[in-house]
């Protein structure tokens, strides 16, 4: 038990000096997956901790809106199957990004891209503004129904 705790350690240490350090796109991709991953999990707390606590929309919305919304969603849905399509990631500064991307939701897997008109998936577009501070985080966004066709 001693030798494969040792082993352990030796391994967590060496994939920590030996990772690169990730680029700011990178960050944002991770930031998206862990999006998807909350969502595909259902669980609201998980997605609410990427939401900036100042986070506002054009509809009004705020933070809470937002995290009782996907709880609402999240209790008439048992699966969320996810298709993230990233547009484009503009950086302003250093701190501070704009993402588009499109979401396919589907309440069974969806393996590629072929599959999504025969699970009559939803395709929505997002506008994202995110920012840094320790992390990124959602500062604004704005999203709209999108056609299939968006998704090739």
């Amino acid at each position: 038990m001693k030798v494969f705790i040792y082993l352990a350690l030796i391994f967590i240490f060496l994939s920590a000096c030996s990772s690169e350090t990730s680029t700011p796109e990178d960050e944002i991709k991770n930031y998206i997956e862990s999006g998807k991953l909350a969502t595909e999990n259902r669980s609201h707390s998980d997605l609410a901790e990427l939401i900036s606590e100042q986070y506002h929309d054009q509809k009004g919305w705020d933070k809470k809106r937002i995290k009782n919304m996907a709880r609402a969603y999240f209790l008439t849905h048992q699966n969320i199957y996810l298709l993230i399509k990233i547009d484009s990631i503009n950086f302003q500064n250093e701190n501070s990004a704009f993402v588009v991307l499109h979401v396919a939701m589907a309440g069974t897997a969806i393996n590629d891209l072929n599959s999504l008109s025969r699970l009559r998936a939803r395709v929505y577009k997002f506008e994202l503004q995110l920012l840094k501070n320790d992390s990124w985080m959602l500062q604004q966004a704005k999203w709209e129904t999108a056609n299939l066709n968006d998704m090739f």
